[in-house]
């Protein structure tokens, strides 16, 4: 499975994600305080040709679990 990070203003991807620990780095970055990541980046989950949001919206704040 892939994730694509994708500039949600015009749908230009910034980066595909291939690893888990990729993954893990980017949503601990946008759950962190100390990190400055864009509202209007977003993840989309690649596993169909239609793919499938995986998140990000500005009322919802991510937290890494402990």
């Amino acid at each position: 499975m892939s994730l694509l990070l994708v500039d949600d203003r015009d749908g230009r991807i910034v980066a595909e994600l291939r690893t888990d620990e990729q993954v893990r780095r980017v949503l601990e970055a946008m759950a962190s305080d100390d990190v400055k990541v864009p509202e209007y980046l977003c993840l989309v989950e690649c596993r169909s040709r239609h793919g499938s949001l995986v998140g990000t919206d500005t009322s919802v704040k991510l937290r890494p679990l402990t």
